[in-house]
């Protein structure tokens, strides 16, 4: 299996990525393309990985870009370079934490939608309080209309089944309450669509619930699921540093932060996004990880180990499937 890895992108550097892949390797076997600067990759790598090629790209795509006028103009980017090898025969993903338009707008027009699919769509698993729970999409698509809404609670499901392991997956749609006549114009012609659909539809869920487990799949427009997620991870971060704070205050504290250490990180390892490190790109004719801008080495391990996890599923066989 050859996974191709874009360098550009992570936050910290291309020293991020291409760790990352060094880690993924102690535990999968696959051989790692990485898309970049030849020279900086090589000398990063120094001989710590025996079989990998590289793709030489100077340039790249920042998030501050037009995305679809950027991978026109920039055929030497590394996201440009990296899906039309893609493409080709015996590549199998791709992983990057550069701009997510930037990688929407490569896949839909370098691999192609699927037929059927009307937009592509990211699919993010949430750190729950039990069960699993994905939220999509994330912020691929800021305008949807209600068939692409319908689209990726059957995509959703499909990936749950398959790469999750969830038989019969619940589908909740995201809005400001939980009956049926409540929301937008698009949220109450969506809640129309997906009563009129075979999936396990259980109606609306309000954001705060979106970590206890609730449902499986949560459907939202690129917007508002972007600000749901972005605002959950900072009242995590937050929370974290409070108590921190507070185990640290005085010598009292700090000995009953001793003595719940070990259950304290047991309880929180579960909202630690490292472990989760990406999400598919859901919708498009290649299998390919979004991995977070602000990555370290653990989580773009787990982004690719994700990846290897979604390719061995065949999903995008089953997408099709559904769709016809």
């Amino acid at each position: 299996m050859k996974i191709i890895v874009d360098t550009y992108g992570a936050d910290d550097g291309i020293e991020i990525p291409i760790e990352g892949t060094i880690e993924a390797l102690k535990e999968k076997d696959f051989i790692p393309v990485f898309v970049g600067d030849k020279e900086e990759i090589e000398n990063i790598i120094s001989q710590r990985i025996d079989i990998y090629e590289i793709i030489d790209a100077k340039d790249r795509i920042d998030n501050n870009e037009d995305p679809v006028r950027a991978i026109r103009k920039k055929k030497d980017s590394s996201l440009v370079k990296g899906f039309e090898k893609l493409n080709e025969d015996n590549y199998s993903g791709l992983v990057s934490a550069g701009s997510t338009g930037g990688l929407l707008a490569s896949g839909l027009f370098i691999s192609g939608r699927i037929e059927g699919v009307k937009r592509a769509c990211i699919a993010t698993s949430l750190p729950t309080f039990e069960n699993k729970t994905l939220l999509l999409d994330t912020g691929a698509n800021m305008d949807c209309k209600a068939e692409f809404l319908r689209d990726f609670a059957i995509m959703g499901s499909v990936f749950a089944k398959n790469v999750l392991h969830i038989d019969n997956p619940t589908v909740s749609l995201l809005n400001v309450g939980v009956e049926e006549h409540k929301g937008n114009k698009v949220s109450k012609e969506t809640y129309a669509l997906l009563k009129d659909t075979d999936l396990n539809f259980k109606g609306n869920i309000e954001a705060r619930d979106l970590f206890t487990g609730k449902t499986n799949i949560v459907i939202a427009d690129g917007f508002d699921g972007n600000i749901a997620i972005k605002t959950a991870e900072g009242i995590i971060s937050l929370l974290s540093k409070e108590i921190k704070n507070s185990i640290y205050k005085s010598l009292k504290t700090k000995i009953g932060g001793a003595l719940l250490k070990d259950s304290l990180k047991e309880n929180l390892s579960k909202y630690n996004t490292d472990d989760i490190g990406g999400a598919p790109l859901l919708g498009i004719n290649q299998y390919v990880y979004k991995a977070h801008g602000n990555s370290n080495k653990k989580a773009f391990k787990s982004a690719i180990l994700g990846l290897i996890d979604y390719i061995n599923t065949n999903t995008i066989e089953k997408i099709r499937g559904e769709l016809k």
